[in-house]
């Protein structure tokens, strides 16, 4: 297998995600010394960046069913980790809320995402860190055919929102819009 060819760099994009997966996040969740699923995380992750939440945007936001989110939240408010009260306006929704042990462990996987990501990095010269953040970001220009594409690709970031971001600035320059910070 040749490193010009697509079929390799399919393979090196296979590893790229296996490391972000098992290096960064599966040691950020190992880390907080708690049982915490990527799933139970991305759910805390999502309510972290959105505040309170529904069970139906938690079930948009992670792009699961209502029934996936349902039990999602079951599990995070079982563990103490999320709240669930009733809408004082509509009382057929309910409210998912933080709780401040949720808080917590949230914020430690985040740190501890950080940490495992510097820790990669500052192998790496300045030069490569910023080659390899160009690269990626040149990459996902060529894969963003539209606005739907860069729409439905975008993390809905919420609080975290960055003007700045690649897939932001492709909306934008498609639509003359940015993506809302939802």
């Amino acid at each position: 297998m040749r490193k010009e060819t697509p079929v390799y760099a399919e393979h090196v994009f296979d590893l790229f995600a296996e490391i972000v997966r098992e290096l960064i996040t599966m040691q950020a969740l190992k880390k907080t010394g708690q049982d915490i699923t990527p799933s139970l995380a991305q759910g805390l992750e999502f309510i972290f960046r959105h505040g309170v939440c529904s069970v139906s945007d938690i079930a948009e936001g992670l792009s699961v069913s209502y029934s996936a989110a349902s039990q999602l939240v079951d599990r995070l408010v079982s563990r103490g980790l999320v709240t669930r009260s009733e809408n004082k306006r509509d009382r057929r929704l309910s409210e998912i809320r933080l709780t401040e042990d949720g808080q917590g462990l949230i914020e430690r996987i985040r740190r501890n995402r950080v940490e495992s990501m510097s820790r990669i990095l500052h192998r790496m010269d300045s030069g490569s860190r910023n080659t390899l953040v160009e690269h990626v970001e040149k990459f996902i220009i060529a894969a963003i055919e539209d606005a739907k594409c860069a729409l439905e690709t975008c993390t809905h970031c919420g609080k975290d929102h960055i003007s700045e971001c690649v897939i932001n600035e492709l909306y934008q320059a498609a639509t003359g819009m940015q993506i809302k910070e939802t």
